[in-house]
């Protein structure tokens, strides 16, 4: 007839099951989506960037996600600060950075875990 499969024998019409056991390939399959979800968050914090300024914007800093210095940029009107207030505005962008780099951090772990074990 039309529109029937006839049944071929020793052929299962069942879904593929890797081992056989549905709860094992459930739990296995949750496991592969949480391992895909760890390598995306890693990329993400690997990518991540700080970003702080002081003295009107003329240093700017960018840290990685670590902590580590990744950028600095110093205007020339900044120079006119004198070197002290010049390394005060340097430290400050640069914990400006740092508390941007762990919030970033702590959103994407945060998410993670969301993921992972729920609200």
């Amino acid at each position: 007839m039309r529109g029937e499969r006839e049944s071929v024998p020793g052929v299962s019409r069942e879904p593929y099951s890797p081992t056989g056991d549905p709860e094992a390939d459930r739990l296995l399959a949750m496991i592969g989506e949480q391992t895909t979800r760890m390598e995306e968050v890693g990329q993400n914090l690997a990518e991540a960037r700080g970003r702080g300024e002081a003295a009107g914007g003329h240093v700017s800093v960018e840290v990685l996600a670590g902590g580590s210095l990744a950028a600095l940029r110093i205007d020339p009107r900044a120079l006119r600060l004198g070197s002290e207030a010049l390394a005060e505005a340097i430290l400050a962008a640069s914990d400006e950075a740092v508390k941007d780099a762990a919030e970033q951090a702590g959103t994407l772990l945060n998410s993670l875990l969301e993921d992972t074990f729920g609200d």
